[in-house]
């Protein structure tokens, strides 16, 4: 039964990611398109990385304050239900912004190819900014789904595992995955029905 309830948080977790994330995979892809070389998209990746790491230190802070309020589980399945929303109905804004971020780093990159001691910095900082370009959602969702079920390693664990896969994936299908168009209606979706059964304590 413990067993059990380790998978289902860790899949919690796992969904959370690519719920909140769609589009962050889709700017990877493209992030991906624009430096072919195999060592920067391992630079892009590590950063990534980095800010997965960060949200998850954050979520955890902010979910642990939470744990001793009554009725968590209702505080945490709203919230999650009001960001699904907020997600469904700003997707067309979602991946604009991620690329307006991008963008401006990717330029900056372009004005000193030479200089690799200062690029390797920069692709990990592109990374970074990558992932927190639409990484509020990420936070909100992974602070709330601690709250909410109060188990963080699980949840955690879950997160990281869905952020290598989704560098696999954009590293796989990075021309594919950029024709895409509006994805994070799909996951505003999922993160409703999360909050929903959250509430209810199906889950």
């Amino acid at each position: 039964m413990v067993m059990l309830e380790t998978i289902i948080l860790i899949l919690l977790g796992f969904v959370a990611f690519f719920a909140t994330g769609i589009d962050d995979t889709i700017a990877y892809a493209g992030s991906y398109l624009s430096h072919t070389r195999n060592i920067s998209k391992r630079l892009i990746s590590f950063g990534v990385v980095i800010g997965t790491i960060i949200a998850l230190g954050i979520a955890i802070f902010a979910g642990k304050i939470m744990l001793n309020v009554p009725s968590r589980h209702l505080i945490g399945g709203a919230v999650l239900i009001t960001l699904g929303l907020l997600i469904f109905t700003r997707s067309w804004r979602g991946t604009k912004l991620t690329e307006a971020h991008t963008k401006r780093i990717e330029k900056h990159l372009k004005k000193n190819p030479s200089q690799d001691y200062l690029r390797k910095p920069k692709l990990i900082l592109l990374g970074i900014v990558l992932f927190f370009a639409t990484g509020i959602d990420d936070i909100l969702a992974y602070s709330n789904l601690i709250i909410a079920k109060g188990s963080w390693w699980e949840i955690c664990t879950g997160v990281m595992l869905a952020t290598f896969f989704s560098l696999f994936i954009a590293h796989l299908l990075e021309d594919k995955l950029k024709r895409l168009k509006h994805p994070e209606m799909i996951g505003g979706v999922i993160i409703i029905i999360m909050g929903l059964l959250i509430s209810l304590k199906i889950l």
